[in-house]
């Protein structure tokens, strides 16, 4: 691991071009220039970085490593005035750390000029050029897309995740940490991987939106509530609303047909509310959602007890919106269980709104963060479906709960998606390549000594993925695009586009199938199969729509 430390410093290390600049100046004038520093590396190391970086013709180099001698003490600077024969008045430093390089010398009578480093040195391309340095020399799965894929692209997010919840955790004085399955879980993962603060206990919650929602809809069984529960999709099927209220549409297929709709049946958002047959089908439905309800709400609570899910506590999930914290809080409230739930995510949407009809909620998002800054960016909903494939537990989502033999509450789960006729389907096999690849990323990462020193920002970190959710290869298309993704009932392929031609003399299936798309950049670049501003034209449909 040392070897790998110095040829990863060796590799990444990235010049100051205003310092160089000035140091070819002083080559140029014809001073005699000498470097010294503090640095903890071997000589050879500090001359090939130099080399490295386009720093030659310097006449000596001083280092504390070989010397034994360092800047902070003024030693270093006294051994430096013997060995050149020089007084210090004739000797000018240049350096950017208070003490050592502008105070000490000074002291001493030595000319210094201070430099003032600015955050705006470095840019992100710099720091996502370092990031990829790192990566490529610490990955050895190159050769499969699937491997480097998770390594490459969600191991730095994950990273960079983890340790910002750890730091909040840290400000906030928690202590008692619940990871939402299913995403959660890999999250979980890492979190125990890159934690060394004992204080920090963190569980593994089995709650999904189904296992939250169904149980208090009997406080509120009206269609207007039960729409902010749902996905926000500007379209909205009958399946999803049928699964949104925790029953199934093949039980009740003699009432669905009554009112003339069928299993394929759809709505806008928009104008849901204006289909009055709907309105009437789910008035019949009522006194059924709300007798479920009851019964799933019961269960619910007791193993909320059982897990002690009170107090003050962190919820942490992918996000988007806090629907779960706000189904949480409203249980633990309404059977009269003290709470202040902190809930953290990779993202906070800007649709938040239509969950504080219950009680403000306490959101904080990594990559984005409406709930706190109304300027922020929504950086994955073009790829929203791909991006939430990558965090996906190998197993099913969670139903309700039940008792085992013990009478122990446990969570009851649906079949697992990728799992058909008891064989586990090829998107198993995937998602587990990929998670345990970001895994080693973090493994790896964490046992570089010097990293957790660079100022790596969640753009940065989450660059790689944005690339291949925005602007995806060939091959990414190819890998990718006809992963089974499962929402609200229904399932669909991440990108699922049919021929140009087809969609000429059908635009009305081009509309129902780009917003059933959980990949959209990847479905325009599928269907048009050129170079093109994908990005800007989705922003353009999206912003018609």
């Amino acid at each position: 691991m040392k070897n790998l430390e110095l040829k990863t410093e060796y590799e990444v290390c990235i010049p100051n071009k205003s310092i160089v600049g000035l140091f070819n100046e002083c080559l140029k004038n014809g001073k005699k220039v000498i470097i010294t520093s503090d640095m903890y590396l071997p000589e050879d190391i500090i001359k090939d970085i130099l080399s490295h970086c386009g720093i030659t013709g310097y006449e000596k180099l001083y280092l504390s490593s070989s010397i034994k001698r360092t800047k902070r003490t003024g030693a270093l600077f006294r051994y430096i005035l013997d060995k050149e024969n020089l007084k210090p008045c004739q000797l000018v430093h240049i350096g950017d750390t208070l003490k050592s390089d502008f105070i000490r010398p000074k002291i001493m009578g030595i000319h210094t000029t201070m430099i003032t480093l600015t955050k705006s040195k470095v840019d992100n391309t710099s720091y996502l050029s370092l990031l990829n340095n790192v990566i490529d020399y610490m990955c050895q799965t190159k050769e499969d897309y699937f491997k480097y894929l998770g390594y490459r692209c969600l191991g730095p997010l994950l990273w960079g995740y983890i340790h910002w919840l750890i730091k909040n955790f840290q400000k906030e004085d928690l202590n008692k940490i619940y990871f939402f399955a299913r995403d959660g879980l890999i999250m979980k993962k890492a979190f125990d991987i890159v934690n060394k603060d004992e204080r920090l206990k963190s569980y593994y919650l089995e709650v999904s939106r189904r296992s939250l929602r169904v149980p208090i809809l009997w406080n509120d069984p009206s269609f207007i509530n039960l729409l902010t529960m749902l996905s926000p999709s500007k379209r909205i099927s009958l399946k999803s609303i049928f699964d949104g209220v925790g029953l199934n549409i093949i039980d009740h297929i003699a009432l669905v047909r009554k009112y003339g709709y069928d299993l394929n049946s759809y709505f806008y958002r928009n104008t849901i509310l204006e289909e009055n047959r709907l309105m009437l089908l789910y008035n019949e439905l009522q006194n059924e959602i709300i007798l479920n309800s009851k019964k799933e709400f019961v269960l619910m609570c007791e193993y909320m007890k059982q897990m002690h899910v009170e107090g003050r506590f962190a919820v942490v999930d992918i996000g988007w919106s806090g629907g779960m914290q706000r189904f949480l809080q409203k249980s633990l409230g309404i059977i009269g269980i003290e709470n202040e739930i902190l809930g953290y995510y990779t993202g906070v949407a800007d649709y938040y709104k239509r969950n504080m009809n219950d009680g403000k909620l306490s959101l904080h998002g990594y990559l984005f963060d409406f709930y706190n800054n109304v300027n922020s960016v929504d950086k994955r909903s073009p790829f929203v479906g791909l991006y939430e494939t990558l965090f996906l537990e190998q197993k099913g989502s969670v139903k309700n709960y039940i008792r085992d033999k013990n009478e122990w509450l446990v969570a009851e789960r649906y079949d697992y998606e990728y799992q058909m006729n008891g064989e586990l389907q090829e998107e198993y096999y995937i998602v587990e390549k990929i998670q345990s690849a970001a895994l080693d990323f973090i493994n790896d990462i964490e046992a570089i000594e010097f990293v957790k020193y660079i100022p790596f920002t969640p753009d940065v970190l989450f660059a790689n993925l944005k690339a291949v959710g925005l602007s995806p290869s060939r091959k990414d298309l190819k890998m990718l695009a006809k992963f089974r993704f499962f929402d609200e009932g229904e399932t669909f392929s991440l990108v699922s586009s049919k021929s140009f031609i087809y969609y000429v003399f059908n635009p009305r299936c081009l509309k129902n199938d780009l917003l059933s798309s959980k990949w959209k950049i990847g479905f325009l670049k599928c269907l048009l199969k050129i170079p093109f501003p994908y990005f800007k034209l989705y922003k353009i449909l999206k912003n018609r729509n």
